[in-house]
């Protein structure tokens, strides 16, 4: 599948369109669903023209429009990807929207490129794809906060992940770089190479060369835990290995800091997660001393 244009994408908005997309996100900090009666007051344009734009819009997939005791609107995911991609367009990081390449419980990763023709991942955060509950189960950050919307709490993910990799990467630790976030996107370079859940026992000459691998992601945790940071869901599918068969650790928007109450559970987990997967997948097995790494937390 070719690169869309982010421009021929968004042929079919015009200004007022994305006026009103705006409009919209600063007022569902207030509501749910934000009264159409509501935007008609906060702008400078007739009813008619802000129902016809609303009308499109809901056409469009970007926004819902709903009966209650009032009529309101809210933005799609759809509506908050134009938001955000806009963003990027006007600070000149992106200059057209490839093809999917992946997605997971929490996320979509598509292809981006660069005016320069250089490609990236632009990473959607996509918090509401989950059961509600569950997800505040699982995301300390937000598991305290009352009547976040899947927008927001998408918005709060991205922006933690963008946080921990700009630490991270900026001392060294083997994780993707970071280019910008905006919204729930959060963009990277790309890492050539291959899912560590992908390799095979027959890629390995020896059982030398796997616990080397094994040793390579250990260094990495221990990296990440003198710097203050815990992955929190590490595993087999969040590490990938580059050109020279190095691990980096991707997706951090569960990251805990190594203050937190529970940080030697969680750091534990993630360590015993890497060597289940290793003992299992290539039939091998691995000793090595969790305590190294608990000192570091001390």
């Amino acid at each position: 599948m070719a690169p869309l244009s982010v421009t021929k994408s968004f042929r079919d908005l015009n200004r007022l369109d994305f006026r009103i997309l705006s409009v919209i996100e600063i007022l569902m900090a207030k509501h749910e669903f934000v009264p159409i009666e509501e935007i008609i007051r906060f702008m400078k344009y007739t009813e008619k023209k802000i129902q016809l734009s609303l009308k499109r819009l809901k056409k469009m997939n970007l926004v819902f429009i709903v009966q209650r005791h009032y009529l309101g609107t809210a933005l799609t995911f759809i509506g908050y990807d134009a938001l955000a991609l806009k963003a990027l367009v006007e600070k000149n990081v992106l200059a057209q929207l490839g093809p999917e390449i992946g997605a997971g419980k929490e996320s979509n990763v598509h292809l981006g490129m660069a005016d320069d023709g250089k490609e990236f991942l632009i990473k959607f955060h996509r918090l509401g794809k989950l059961d509600f509950r569950a997800t505040r189960k699982s995301r300390t950050f937000i598991a305290e906060k009352r009547h976040l919307s899947p927008l927001y709490e998408s918005r709060l993910s991205a922006e933690r992940e963008h946080k921990a990799l700009k630490a991270l990467y900026t001392k060294g630790v083997s994780v993707p770089e970071p280019i910008v976030q905006n919204r729930h996107l959060v963009t990277m370079r790309i890492i050539h190479g291959q899912d560590l859940f992908r390799i095979r026992r027959s890629d390995f000459g020896s059982e030398e060369e796997i616990a080397i691998l094994f040793q390579n992601i250990i260094q990495e945790v221990k990296k990440c835990v003198q710097h203050g940071y815990i992955h929190g869901d590490l595993s087999e599918y969040n590490i990938r290995l580059n050109e020279e068969n190095y691990p980096v650790l991707i997706d951090w928007p569960q990251y805990v800091n190594t203050e937190e109450l529970h940080a030697v559970e969680i750091l534990t987990r993630d360590c015993q997660n890497i060597l289940n997967f290793f003992e299992r997948k290539f039939l091998v097995k691995i000793h090595y001393d969790m305590s190294e790494i608990i000192q570091i937390l001390d």
